[in-house]
């Protein structure tokens, strides 16, 4: 079951990342007449629903099942791709929001707790490392290739040239879809019977509050998140055209910085074993906010090519590393609760913060991103990242 599973997540992880247009999605909603602004609330309101859903879904998965969770996710992000094909106006771009962010959400605690608990018990933390990595990598060769595909389907960037590549992103989560109807769901390491939601979210609380590891984990995984999404989607291709960098060219800048993630991502562990796991957490925590000040400070067309590629291949070169020290720490009868717990933090400081981001964006793009990487670097040093707890202490 282990392998069958691990490679089917793998394909589906795929799928979801198969997204043709990605690249290019702020200037097709700018040709079909937002703002900046507006794209940014879209975002915000992807980031709120998943905030609002997490924990319901979480409760959902540790209940119903991991599997069902994952194919209920997928559902959700096929028809949000359908919509888009006939959207043309803000409120519809909403609706659209809210079945991305509640797919994303029952993706999120559903996904890492069915790879934890699809692993054979034996050396399952360092295994967690190595499977993520996959995960990760093969998600990111998705999205290497997606856009390259995606740039030769759309062209110059006109609006109807979106069209062919929406279709064919939703063909792709069909197909995730029918995979998710094949997977496994693991027999729990607990024989005993599944507990009710309000316990799964009581126990899920007391684990937070009482797990001082954990605690720290998730305040370093809310506080110098990378915003890479926004990155991507919102205010990287803006400044890349700014810097007469072609629509084509921006697909192929965000398909190499893919091809390099996926590098980082399934290789992820390996620099833990170089440098430790606090010097190698230190590093990967603070390099995404050095990389925003150089992003800044980049100007004309290879430059800030160049530094794009080496954000979007280093920023979340830390979650493989992350997810299985989380991951160590919580029982598997509520790790989908758990884990949607801390992604429901994650994604309310996202929320909060993505706006304010988009709005610094439109008064001057280089001013969000030294805010950003400031953000980063603040949250590292105030939460003395050096000083990383070990994760592989599961009882503390």
């Amino acid at each position: 079951m282990y392998r069958s599973n691990i490679t089917k997540i793998i394909a589906i992880k795929f799928c979801h990342r198969f997204h043709l247009y990605i690249h290019a999605y702020a200037l097709l909603l700018l040709g079909r007449g937002l703002t900046l602004l507006q794209i940014s609330l879209i975002e915000s309101i992807v980031i709120g629903s998943i905030f609002l859903m997490e924990v319901p879904t979480g409760v959902l998965a540790d209940r119903l099942g991991r599997k069902w969770s994952l194919a209920a996710a997928t559902f959700l992000l096929m028809c949000g791709e359908f919509l888009f094909l006939f959207a043309r106006s803000f409120e519809w771009y909403i609706v659209i929001a809210l079945l991305t962010g509640t797919g994303f959400a029952f993706a999120s605690g559903a996904l890492e707790a069915l790879v934890y608990d699809s692993l054979p018990p034996a050396d399952r933390d360092d295994a967690m490392k190595r499977a993520m990595g996959r995960v990760n990598s093969v998600a990111e060769l998705a999205f290497f290739l997606a856009p390259l595909l995606g740039g030769l389907i759309i062209g110059d960037a006109g609006v109807q040239n979106f069209i062919p590549a929406i279709a064919l992103t939703v063909a792709a989560l069909f197909l995730g879809l029918l995979l998710c109807l094949t997977l496994q769901e693991p027999v729990s390491d607990s024989a005993e019977k599944a507990p009710g939601s309000r316990e799964l979210l009581r126990s899920g609380f007391s684990l937070l509050r009482r797990n001082r590891r954990l605690r720290r984990l998730t305040l370093l995984v809310v506080f110098t998140t990378p915003f890479t999404a926004a990155m991507v989607t919102t205010l990287g291709p803006p400044y890349l055209t700014q810097n007469a960098v072609s629509p084509y060219a921006i697909g192929i800048a965000l398909s190499f910085g893919s091809l390099l993630a996926m590098i980082t991502q399934r290789y992820a562990y390996k620099v833990e074993q170089w440098l430790g796991q606090q010097w190698a957490i230190a590093l990967l925590i603070l390099l995404p906010g050095g990389l925003y000040f150089l992003l800044a400070a980049a100007a004309g067309p290879f430059a800030t090519v160049l530094v794009v590629i080496l954000m979007y291949g280093f920023n979340d070169m830390k979650a493989p590393l992350f997810s299985a020290y989380q991951n160590a720490l919580i029982e598997s009868r509520n790790r989908a609760t758990v884990l949607s717990l801390i992604n429901m933090f994650l994604n309310l400081f996202a929320a909060l913060a993505s706006p304010l981001y988009a709005r610094l964006g439109e008064i001057s793009l280089p001013l969000a991103f030294v805010t950003m990487g400031a953000v980063i670097l603040l949250a590292a040093l105030l939460l003395r990242v050096q000083r990383l707890p070990q994760a592989s202490a599961a009882s503390a």
